[in-house]
């Protein structure tokens, strides 16, 4: 009678394994989608925002000055603001992702690539060009 009720508990608890086993790798990977997704969407506004504010001190002119709020999440691998372009690359589950924006602005500076919020100030120079620093 005791081998009997120790063998339907080690099927109950088989029968078990086999159910949630698979069930905890598929809501692993949801998590782990939607946690990406947070990031590239975090950080296409972050982009997007200083775009906006890189083309508005642009087309004011010298002296124009901005400060905007800019949040970085962890895996940005690089981050550049060159000519008209702002990119930044950043590491998911799926591998490297690139985000960027386009301006109207000429623009030279340095973004940075350590997590958490960052204050980026945009001031345009003399020369038509908008410097991006941190």
């Amino acid at each position: 009678m005791k081998a009997q009720a120790a063998i339907e508990y080690m099927m109950i608890i088989s029968i078990s394994l086999v159910i949630l086993i698979p069930l905890f790798f598929l809501v692993n990977s949801y998590i782990s989608s939607s946690k990406d997704e947070l990031k590239i969407r975090a950080l296409e506004d972050g982009v997007d925002s200083l775009a906006e504010a890189s083309d508005m001190v642009y087309f004011q002119g010298y002296p124009a000055k901005m400060s905007i709020s800019m949040y970085i999440p962890d895996g940005v691998q690089s981050a550049t603001v060159s000519g008209n372009l702002i990119r930044v690359n950043v590491r998911t589950s799926s591998g490297i992702t690139d985000i960027i924006a386009l301006t109207q602005a000429n623009m030279t500076g340095v973004l940075p690539t350590q997590s958490g919020t960052h204050k980026l100030k945009i001031v345009a120079q003399e020369d038509g060009l908008v410097n991006v620093s941190y």
